[in-house]
């Protein structure tokens, strides 16, 4: 029986290398336009991830700002602090302010004016730069001083900076009061620190080509074993391309100030309708409105140069024209203020703002009880007082 061989013609083998071209065409562009849907939203929920660690982190110290501390002393301003600062890298708020910490508390033997000597060894070290609150027994006096040494885990000498001429925080170094003297005997002189939270955006040139704008990160200085020049002092990156930060100051009466530290400050009997209540002084701080920029960790690889290469405004800006402080409208950056770089182009960028209550500020009286020691027992103060006497003499 005669069998021919059958087969496919070169015109059907053609349409099927077609038909299989176009498949696997379109499988592929599928795939690429997925893998690039997914890179582009994994920058972006990383840029978020960051922006909300961001918020937890700075919020969660600025709400014990000034704890411990007059409230004229609770905020700093360093130079270029503002947003058209000339270090203001992407006009961007510096954000200083100060506390005690809850965690630390010491006694002294021996108070000089260069060293103070310690009642017992220190259970933790402390650094150069640090700031120490130095109090009276029950509160009737106080100052400040910083450590111009590391004292290290041990030691049982504090040695100090030479107090400033003016007598300005933080080398305060006043000594005076009579209850000072007194630190060898039956009554104590208490030591505690003082924190410093100093956040700041900075660019990191991190892929070496000097050309690129630099990857921004928000910084955290404490102002501990530092170097001059200062501005070198970045400290340590605690968020990556968190890209801009804006700060604003709000009254009690809810109404935004540029604070002034030169203006006269209200002090704990100063009554509550008083004007020195209602100017600029630091120390009417009520809150602070914490404005964040953070871009997508990752470039979307689809936009061009022309595109999401800006800086959103924030809405408003508090200005000084002449003696009155005016709003006016933000701009967008599109260049860097400081390195007359263009800002990155290609990154999806999320902008929030959050108030945070300083409630420590609203304190009409420093948070420094004021007791007398029992006659029988040199070392009890009178009312409910901790077994380890802790905090003892202002906590």
């Amino acid at each position: 029986m005669d069998r021919r061989r059958r087969g496919f013609t070169l015109i059907e083998l053609m349409v099927s290398s077609a038909v299989t071209f176009v498949t696997v065409l379109a499988v592929s562009a599928a795939f690429l336009g997925y893998t690039q849907s997914f890179y582009t939203q994994a920058g972006i929920r990383g840029g978020q991830a960051s922006l909300r660690q961001t918020h937890l982190m700075v919020v969660r110290n600025l709400r014990m700002a000034g704890y411990g501390m007059e409230p004229p002393l609770a905020f700093d301003f360093p130079a270029g602090w503002g947003r058209d600062g000339t270090n203001s890298v992407n006009r961007s708020n510096q954000l200083s302010f100060r506390m005690r910490n809850p965690a630390f508390n010491a006694f002294a033997s021996n108070v000089g004016s260069t060293a103070i000597t310690l009642a017992e060894p220190l259970t933790e070290g402390l650094r150069k730069g640090q700031v120490i609150q130095v109090v009276c027994t029950g509160a009737v006096g106080w100052t400040y001083a910083q450590l111009s040494e590391d004292a290290p885990k041990g030691s049982a000498a504090l040695p100090l900076e030479v107090a400033d001429p003016d007598g300005k925080f933080p080398r305060m170094n006043k000594f005076t009061p009579v209850c000072f003297n007194s630190a060898g005997g039956s009554a104590k002189t208490a030591i505690f620190k003082i924190d410093v939270f100093h956040y700041s955006v900075r660019l990191v040139d991190d892929d070496g080509d000097a050309t690129t704008p630099g990857r921004p990160y928000l910084f955290r200085r404490h102002g501990l074993g530092e170097k001059n020049p200062l501005e070198d002092n970045y400290g340590e990156p605690v968020a990556e391309d968190i890209e801009a930060m804006r700060v604003s100051f709000l009254r009690e009466d809810g109404s935004s100030f540029i604070p002034d530290p030169t203006q006269p400050a209200p002090d704990y009997g100063t009554a509550l309708d008083d004007p020195l209540r209602k100017n600029n002084s630091p120390a009417n701080i009520r809150a602070v409105v914490i404005g964040l920029v953070a871009r997508s960790s990752t470039r979307d690889s689809g936009a061009s140069k022309d595109r999401m290469n800006d800086i959103p405004a924030f809405g408003r800006k508090l200005v000084l024209s002449g003696k009155d402080l005016i709003e006016l409208p933000e701009e967008a950056l599109t260049t860097d203020p400081v390195t007359n770089k263009p800002i990155a182009y290609g990154f999806r960028r999320v902008v929030s703002e959050m108030t945070v209550q300083v409630r420590n500020m609203r304190s009409s009286e420093l948070p420094l009880p004021v007791y007398s020691l029992n006659a029988g027992t040199p070392d009890e103060c009178k009312g409910k007082l901790p077994t380890d006497n802790f905090n003892c003499a202002g906590g």
